[in-house]
């Protein structure tokens, strides 16, 4: 059972990130800045600790001694980030497609809404941006989760996807080869969250992630929000109890505070 300090009845509404690997939180780090900055109680659950995630600069095999690594760089990520400790549920890398491992992530996931109560919640689409499987699996669990109301005590409001939109990557950005399959048409983009005054600090939280990453790597990545994406972070309204906004979202928390 995960335990967590009791939340203060006057405390503003509170996020969830639900993904699959540590350094899978940058591509929404100036939005978790921007809440957090805001006084939100803003929360990270990552499912995995990344043990497959071998790099030739790393210098470190596959195993616990990677995913151990991968978890403090994931700390290190969420301190510079200023929300709070990172909720490390521990599966294997590029295992959580089983049933088994499925049931057993459905039920900590379950656990963790109910202790930090969060109004909106916040994962990969379908297409895993990436289209890595664990982010497709990520995705998938936790909407499961939201959408199955009965086995929660506590019920939130909204569910975000993130999203890529076609028009910011017409042609394939650094570090991809080829573009991006994860793209959105961006009559589908629902929300959009302006980050520019965040971006420093989700600079130095992708820096942290120094096993997988090296120093040009880091850079070309960050360019996908700050010039890419001009500093913006983009969603998706996937699914929520609360009537949908008849225009693009500027805020997650619209219609919640």
């Amino acid at each position: 059972m995960l335990v967590f300090p009791p939340l203060a009845a006057a405390q503003k509404p509170a996020i969830l990130a639900v993904f699959a690997h540590p350094d899978d939180e940058t591509t929404v780090g100036p939005l978790l800045v921007r809440y957090a900055k805001a006084g939100h109680p803003v929360y990270l659950a990552t499912i995995t600790s990344g043990q497959k995630g071998v790099t030739p600069h790393g210098g470190i095999p596959a195993g616990d001694e990677l995913g151990a690594a991968r978890e403090k760089e994931l700390r290190c990520a969420c301190q510079a980030l200023g929300i709070h400790e990172p909720l490390l549920l521990q599966f294997q890398d590029q295992g959580i497609s089983v049933p088994p491992a499925m049931d057993k992530i459905r039920a900590r996931l379950r656990e963790i809404v109910n202790e930090v109560k969060p109004a909106v919640m916040i994962t990969w689409g379908p297409d895993g941006l990436t289209g890595h499987p664990d982010h497709r699996m990520a995705s998938s669990l936790a909407t499961e989760v939201f959408q199955q109301r009965a086995p929660l005590a506590h019920r939130p409001r909204k569910l975000y996807y993130v999203a890529w939109p076609e028009s910011k990557f017409v042609n394939p950005p650094p570090p991809f080869d080829r573009r991006p399959p994860g793209t959105v048409a961006d009559v589908f983009v629902t929300t959009e969250v302006d980050g520019n005054a965040y971006l420093e600090p989700a600079r130095k939280a992708l820096q942290c992630h120094k096993t997988q990453y090296q120093p040009a790597q880091m850079e070309a990545m960050f360019d996908l929000t700050a010039k890419a994406q001009e500093g913006k972070v983009f969603l998706r309204l996937a699914l929520t109890d609360l009537r949908r906004p008849s225009g693009r979202e500027r805020d997650i928390l619209e219609g919640v505070q």
